[in-house]
């Protein structure tokens, strides 16, 4: 089987790659293959294996959270590897003795539900690229033939903390909702999820690029905050235009880029939902337009002052991920892929993936032209 690996130069020099390229992230140069890798079995009558599911995958894309794991990894003095991949999509191979609703040939994709009564809460798998998984029943979920492979190895970790993202977040009818880092995967699907639903999307952006394909997507407006000037302004500006005094609710990505920007810009009672944060490595250098907005204490102030409500959300739940799907089997959520590669575009697919500052959605690997 084959599968994608991380590792730095010591373990490089010794591993039989099927195809290889190398990146250099945040100083470190980080070296990619390609390998073959000893199969994985299954044996249904096997007790331990009971709830598990052999899976092979087609198709696999990696996540930005990713990068301080392969960076471990390539820093590693003592060597070794980390096998990449969040996101995949495949056919069931065979089943234990518990599972009975899946068959082999049946198409999964990961359910990375955080339910308090799920006994894997979390990311199906950190090894996706693997080509053989052996994989609890609880953390797959179906999805149909209409949807390819590539799209689908694009679509649960996004699509479901999306819509966890909107359901908590509970707009009004009416709401005014600012999404940041609109041109973010999460981001994408949340807009689709919330324009879906009629609600008035303002796409904050750093990428005047997307503000096409934004606008494609039905937002009400796009709102460019170039890095190199005062958001501030353009803030002011913005609202001022669209007869808005302030926005009802934020989705925001990157808490740690937006949150000091955007508080004074959010009504008294509004609502803040964030999933993460830009900054996750250590050396990572704040640039002058990460440091811009109010001091945190000034930030902490307002969310009492104002009645605000903060809310931290991390993936979602079984329900949000099969409402995603049966909004895109209905047509009503386009699912945002940016490129789809296979073997022999190793480089382009770490590029983009890892490199690229402006991407329309994931980038995919496919293992065979016929899952793209």
């Amino acid at each position: 089987m084959k599968a994608l690996i991380a590792m730095g130069e010591r373990t490089a020099r010794q591993v039989a790659a099927l195809e290889t390229c190398n990146a250099t992230l945040h100083g470190t140069t980080v070296h990619f293959a390609l390998v073959e890798r000893p199969d994985i079995d299954l044996d249904p009558a096997d007790p331990d294996h009971a709830h598990d599911v052999l899976v092979r995958v087609h198709a696999f894309s990696c996540n930005y959270r990713e990068k301080g794991r392969l960076l471990q990894a390539a820093r590693r003095e003592a060597g070794g590897y980390l096998v990449l991949g969040s996101e995949f999509a495949g056919t069931v191979v065979k089943v234990g003795a518990a599972v009975d609703d899946l068959r082999p040939g049946d198409r999964v994709f990961g359910n990375g539900a955080v339910d308090v009564t799920d006994a894997h809460p979390g990311l199906t798998t950190q090894r996706a690229s693997q080509q053989l998984q052996v994989l609890p029943r609880a953390k797959l979920l179906r999805f149909p033939a209409a949807m390819p492979f590539a799209t689908a190895a694009a679509f649960s970790v996004g699509a479901q903390t999306a819509y966890a993202l909107v359901r908590r977040l509970r707009p009004a009818r009416g709401a005014q909702v600012a999404v940041t880092a609109a041109s973010s995967n999460t981001a994408l699907f949340a807009i689709a999820a919330l324009v879906a639903r009629g609600h008035d999307v303002h796409a904050l952006t750093t990428s005047a690029d997307s503000v096409p394909a934004l606008r494609a997507l039905g937002v009400r407006d796009c709102c460019v905050l170039a890095r190199e000037q005062p958001a501030e302004p353009l803030l002011q500006a913005y609202l001022a235009a669209h007869g808005l005094a302030q926005f009802d609710a934020v989705i925001d990505p990157f808490m740690d880029i937006y949150l000091r920007k955007l508080v004074r810009h959010l009504r008294r009672g509004g609502t803040y939902i964030t999933c993460g944060v830009y900054q996750q490595f250590s050396e990572d250098v704040p640039d002058a337009f990460m440091e811009q907005g109010l001091p945190l204490d000034e930030v902490f102030s307002l969310i009492i002052r104002k009645n605000l409500g903060l809310i931290g959300n991390n993936l979602g739940t079984t329900g949000d991920l099969e409402e995603a799907l049966a909004d895109y089997t209905a047509g009503r959520l386009p699912v945002p892929l940016d490129t789809v590669v296979g073997g022999g575009a190793l480089a382009h697919f770490v590029e983009r993936t890892y490199l690229a500052r402006a991407r329309g959605g994931k980038v995919v690997f496919t293992y065979s032209q016929e899952d793209a």
